[in-house]
């Protein structure tokens, strides 16, 4: 065997024990560490749920801006994220809440609103910016529910 060939062979084992090793510590965490991660998911959608039914959407989305300010960062978008759409869909309407947000497909557009409503709020991460995400989100299905006609559930094609 020639050694470029041997050489390929090693490369190709050491990324198959590479691969192994990684699935075997993500299988390892998980089973040591899945139930506390789902508590603190339902923990915090709860947590959002009831804030929701308190106040409107303009209150849970202050909530969770200054929830994500406690708590930066990756974890902490995603916990927030959560608390926010579950915040949301509980809350009571502000009028004009949804006006000038614009759909997720709109990309640029999209992307130049994130990060406007970002630094009104005074996030100044990539990571805080996907609230707004959720607030798109919401927004849009919002609209699909309003415009729904009778007896056809919201996101059903017609």
């Amino acid at each position: 065997m020639s050694r470029a060939g041997k050489i390929v062979i090693i490369l190709v084992v050491c990324f198959l024990v590479i691969v192994g090793s990684v699935v075997a510590m993500g299988v390892y965490w998980w089973t040591h560490h899945s139930r506390e991660l789902m508590e603190s998911t339902q923990k915090v959608y709860k947590e959002g749920q009831d804030a929701g039914r308190k106040t409107d959407e303009q209150g849970c989305l202050n909530a969770a801006i200054a929830r994500y300010k406690e708590n930066t960062g990756f974890t902490g978008s995603i916990s927030t994220s959560l608390f926010l759409r579950s915040c949301l869909d509980e809350s009571r309407p502000t009028p004009g809440f949804c006006d000038g947000v614009p759909r997720r497909l709109e990309i640029l557009r999209s992307a130049q609103w994130q990060i406007e409503q970002a630094k009104k709020a005074g996030i100044n991460d990539n990571f805080g910016r996907q609230l707004f995400t959720q607030v798109q989100e919401y927004c849009e299905t919002k609209g699909a529910k309003k415009s729904a006609p009778s007896g056809v559930p919201a996101g059903v094609a017609r």
